[in-house]
């Protein structure tokens, strides 16, 4: 009886916890811009502008997540008003006519990664079941999908798992044939652990991710120099990062799951950034996915 009194205690105020912190967010300072966003080394920038205190006499506050599906979640219950992210995780929203990309921030060129303990050809011609881990409701299963449509793999073959990216790194190499769908800073500790790369954003021919700073238009309408001005607080970091590559991992390292350096580094040369300018073929490629790029800053 005693232990059953303890746990409802620690449940009910888990429960009042929760609730505080739902309802700090809902009554904070109107005049305030909510932003989730993760680690992704294409956010990165955001990390090191907040660390700078570049953002403390801007509107914009930034909520730090793992898990992608978190970005959707928050928004929808008001809790936000943007996110960065993906443009497959916006068209995962049932309803995203209002949210549009304000800048665009990278493209992926390796740093999203398909890994195994088998390689590519090994898994082709394998009769074993392979069990995948990744996080489902997120670009892991659009990546997923167009690893097996470019491969010509049955789908049926494979047993989806999902989890989320802080757990991937947690899986351990077994002898059973396993596929895990990641992205920097987590592929990093995955490949130290003896998984291969068997696809990623450079390999594939027809998945292209394109990350972006995605808000409600109405969040924007009447403050566009507010959000000019995060532009520029972005292209600034991004120039520290230019100058002195070392100080600014320092001052996001943090954040990056016990990346190194040199990994950080490395995932730095797998992505394209966007801030300066902006291919019209890539601002075609959203548009062609139903997303409107009228709002994209210059």
């Amino acid at each position: 009886m005693k232990s059953a009194r303890v746990v409802w205690i620690i449940i009910i105020a888990m429960m009042l916890i929760s609730l505080g912190f739902f309802y700090y967010l809902s009554r904070s300072d109107q005049g305030q811009i909510r932003i989730s966003s993760n680690p992704w080394v294409g956010f990165t920038p955001f990390i090191y502008a907040q660390e700078k205190g570049w953002l403390d006499k801007t509107p914009f506050r930034f909520m730090w997540l793992v898990d992608l599906s978190e970005n959707g979640r928050l928004y929808e219950r008001g809790f936000t008003q943007g996110f960065t992210a993906t443009q497959y995780e916006l068209l995962r929203f049932k309803e995203h006519s209002h949210i549009k990309p304000v800048f665009l921030i990278d493209r992926s060129a390796g740093a999203d990664a398909i890994l195994s303990n088998r390689s590519l050809e090994a898994l082709k011609i394998s009769d074993e079941p392979i069990r995948v881990y990744l996080e489902m409701g997120s670009l892991n299963e659009d990546f997923f999908n167009a690893f097996i449509r470019e491969n010509g793999l049955d789908k049926t073959h494979f047993i989806l798992t999902n989890i989320s990216q802080k757990s991937i790194t947690e899986v351990k190499l077994s002898g059973e044939p396993v596929i895990l769908i990641s992205y920097a800073p987590y592929v990093s500790e995955l490949r130290a652990k003896g998984f291969v790369t068997v696809a990623s954003t450079q390999t594939m021919h027809s998945f292209f991710v394109i990350d972006a700073l995605y808000m409600d238009e109405r969040s924007i309408v009447g403050r566009e120099e507010e959000y000019q001005n995060l532009k520029t607080i972005f292209d600034r970091a991004l120039e520290n990062f230019y100058s002195d590559p070392k100080e600014y991992y320092e001052t996001v390292r943090g954040y990056l799951e016990g990346e190194t350096y040199d990994e950080f580094m490395e995932t730095t040369e797998q992505i394209e950034w966007l801030n300066r300018s902006v291919d019209r073929s890539i601002m075609h490629q959203l548009e062609k996915q139903g997303i409107s790029t009228d709002r994209v800053l210059p």
